[in-house]
């Protein structure tokens, strides 16, 4: 029962030294933008970040829908080329 017991614990801190290996970091932002703002493209995320996108596009919509709400933000490093995607 004990080699049981230190097998799953030096599983458990494998897996947990692995989720903090990555390079990454998240925020959870409130989008707010006022009207002549949105319609140029421009919306806060929380008192530290801005972002300017392209009227008409996926990102544009989403970030439209989600003023005056809370969102989660993820930044990574991309390890190679690949289609921009909004996840739902």
């Amino acid at each position: 029962m004990l080699a049981w017991w230190t097998v799953a614990l030096l599983l458990l801190g494998f897996s947990v030294g692995r989720a903090f290996d990555r390079d990454e970091t998240s925020l959870t932002v409130q989008v707010s933008s006022a009207d002549h703002e949105q319609e140029e493209g421009y919306f806060s995320l929380g008192d530290h970040a801005a972002v300017m996108v392209k009227p008409g596009s996926d990102l544009y919509r989403f970030l439209t829908r989600q003023r005056g709400h809370k969102i989660k933000v993820v930044f990574q490093e991309s390890t190679g080329p690949e289609l921009s995607r909004i996840e739902r």
